[in-house]
C-alpha cells in the first residue's frame, strides 16, 4: 500500500452540450454530454510524507466540495500505520495544470460508538478497508465504502460484510446503507471475494441516487479477470440516498486486462 509514491492527474472533460438543472440551488449537479477527456498534468505526493502525526499513504478516494474549494482523499490504510481516516486539502491550477497541492487537515473516521477504528491485529471483525469517499453538498455529508473482509483458512474463518457509511465532515458516524443480501460475506463460494467489494461510489440525479461498483465479480459472477474473455460480469449497485436502500443491479461485462500479471499468479 505505501510502496509507490502517490500521483494524482488532472484531467479536463470537454462538453459537447453543457447547462444545468433548473433550480435555484447552487448545489445542483451541472448537466453535460462528455464529447472526450483530456490530460493536462500529473502531481507526486512523496513517498511516506507526514501531515498532523499521520503517514499520508494508501489514498484510494477524491471528492471535490466546490463551494469551499476543498478535496477529500480518503486513505485505504486499515488503520496498520494510523487509524482509518481521511484527509483536506487544497490544490491550486494554473493553465499548465497542478501548480501545488496542501493538505490543510486530517479527521478519523470514527465507528458508531464514537471510538477509531482498530487493526487487524486489535479486532478484526471491526478492521475497515477504506475505498471511496464522496461528498454531498446539498446535506453536508461524507458517504465513505469498505471493502469487509472474508478470510477462510482451515484453522480460522473471517467474515466482514462491506459497507457504504454516512459520516459528517468531522468524520463521526451518522449511518449506513443497507446491504442486498447477495453483497454478504459467506463462508462458501458465493458472494463477493476478498478485498474485491465497493470500491467506486458516484452520485446522480442530484443526489438522490448513489451508485456503487463491484471491483470483482461475485462467485455466481464468474471468474476473476485474467488476459483473456473469460465471459464474466462485474455489478453497479443503484441506491436510493433518502431510504438508503438498494433499487437496482447492473452487470458489467469485464473485459481481459491488458497484460499479463508478474508473477501469473498476482493480482490482475
Amino acid at each position: 500500500m505505501y510502496k509507490f509514491t502517490f500521483r494524482f492527474y488532472l484531467f479536463i472533460a470537454a462538453p459537447l452540450l453543457a447547462g444545468s438543472c433548473a433550480s435555484t440551488k447552487s448545489t445542483t449537479q451541472p448537466v453535460a454530454n462528455i464529447s472526450h477527456v483530456k490530460f493536462l498534468s500529473a502531481y507526486d505526493i512523496p513517498f511516506n510524507l507526514k501531515y498532523n502525526n499521520t503517514t499520508i499513504g494508501g489514498l484510494s478516494g477524491i471528492d471535490y466540495d466546490a463551494k469551499n474549494n476543498l478535496y477529500y482523499f480518503i486513505s485505504d490504510d486499515r488503520s496498520e500505520k494510523n487509524p482509518a481516516r481521511f484527509y483536506t486539502a487544497k490544490i491550486f491550477l494554473t493553465q499548465h495544470g497542478i501548480d501545488s497541492l496542501i493538505f490543510i487537515g486530517v479527521n478519523n473516521i470514527l465507528q458508531p460508538n464514537g471510538k477509531i477504528f482498530p487493526n487487524n491485529q486489535q479486532d478484526r471483525y471491526h478492521t475497515p478497508d477504506p475505498e471511496a469517499i464522496r461528498y454531498n453538498p446539498q446535506s453536508n455529508r461524507l458517504v465513505w465504502s469498505s471493502e469487509g473482509e472474508r478470510i477462510i483458512t482451515e484453522k480460522d474463518t473471517v467474515l466482514v460484510n462491506p459497507s457504504i457509511i454516512l459520516i459528517r465532515p468531522s468524520g463521526t458516524y451518522l449511518d449506513s446503507f443497507a446491504l442486498p443480501q447477495n453483497m454478504h460475506m459467506y463462508a462458501a463460494a458465493e458472494g463477493p471475494r476478498r478485498n474485491g467489494v465497493f470500491e467506486g461510489l458516484a452520485f446522480a440525479e442530484n443526489y438522490k441516487t448513489l451508485f456503487v461498483s463491484v471491483e470483482e465479480p461475485l462467485y455466481e459472477d464468474g471468474p476473476r479477470a485474467d488476459v483473456f474473455d473469460n465471459n464474466a460480469f462485474i455489478r453497479i449497485i443503484k441506491f436510493d440516498v433518502a431510504t438508503k436502500k438498494s433499487t437496482a443491479q447492473y452487470a458489467y461485462k469485464l473485459e481481459p486486462v491488458a497484460y499479463a500479471a508478474t508473477p501469473e499468479t498476482a493480482f490482475k
